[in-house]
């Protein structure tokens, strides 16, 4: 329910759930990221699903939360903003050069304001600690978030199990992205067990605050033209299936049996058509403008 004296929140044309591909760019520039493991994750349009639950994670960082709650647009136009943070991502990852540094300068410039103190006191973060958007730690963080989720939806949803060669290759091909958005190499965990490790202790000490809990709100509610009944209600249901199960409990996302069968349903659904699907529905248009820009130079 919309809070009293809260303007009516903007809606998002249906159209807008389909980004555009970046132009052409240099014939034969593989761009930052190098075809791989990473860039076939990153392709498939099912990772969208797990855009709520980065989100989540990423404000769950008691800093980050408070960075979002101060500085960003969430609360105005939350579906505005995470499209536009997932057209920022599939340029950085399927652009040429020149268009993912682009893209990632753009989104630079909006982070380079996003600094400040936190207000009150949460366990592990005293009322007044500093925070700024480029800090490498917050980076790590967020980069962190959208690598976690993009590999379990494509694991859960699409029944793409990765083997322990290609966690590998999934994690070190996300490197030249995360430099692209403030994160240094020397933050980054050298291999992918490292950086597991690394994601199950952040994740035993994130906090979710009433701060959180407020973006978790805009996020999981749908606002489209037309809109599309029960969606909403499945977000919520993929989301508390994808996060962690402390994560899921702290934003009081319970595991209801109804979820759980709208999660399964969901599951064996796009499971079962993935292999039916051409690339044209299944696969960004970003991936086959980037895979037409390398055979371009043959």
């Amino acid at each position: 329910m919309r809070r009293p004296g809260r303007p009516p929140l903007p809606r998002l044309p249906l159209s807008a759930l389909f980004p555009p591909p970046p132009g052409p760019g240099t014939p034969g520039d593989p761009g930052v990221c190098a075809p791989g493991a990473f860039r076939d994750v990153t392709a498939e349009r099912a990772v969208v699903l797990g855009g709520p639950a980065a989100i989540l994670l990423q404000v769950a960082h008691p800093l980050v939360a408070e960075g979002v709650a101060a500085h960003s647009d969430y609360t105005a136009g939350p579906s505005h903003r995470l499209l536009a943070t997932l057209q920022a991502a599939l340029t950085v990852t399927f652009g040429d050069t020149a268009q993912a540094r682009a893209a990632a300068r753009a989104v630079g410039a909006q982070h380079a304001r996003v600094r400040g103190t936190t207000r009150e006191a949460v366990p592990g973060t005293p009322a007044g600690t500093p925070y700024r958007a480029n800090d490498p730690d917050l980076a790590l963080w967020v980069h962190s978030t959208l690598v976690w989720t993009a590999r379990r939806v494509a694991e859960r949803y699409l029944g793409r199990v990765l083997s322990a060669d290609e966690r590998e290759r999934h994690w070190r091909g996300s490197w030249p992205f995360a430099r692209l958005f403030a994160v240094p190499e020397a933050v980054l965990p050298p291999t992918a067990g490292d950086f597991e490790r690394y994601w199950d202790g952040a994740v035993a000490g994130l906090v979710v605050t009433d701060a959180a809990r407020g973006v978790a709100r805009d996020v999981l509610t749908q606002r489209t033209r037309p809109p599309l009944p029960g969606v909403a209600a499945l977000a919520r249901s993929v989301t508390a299936d994808l996060l962690p199960p402390s994560v899921a409990d702290a934003y009081d996302l319970a595991r209801t049996p109804g979820r759980r069968a709208a999660a399964g349903a969901t599951r064996a659904l796009l499971r079962a058509a993935r292999p039916a699907l051409p690339d044209r529905v299944a696969r960004w248009p970003h991936a086959v403008v980037a895979e037409r820009r390398l055979a371009a130079s043959r």
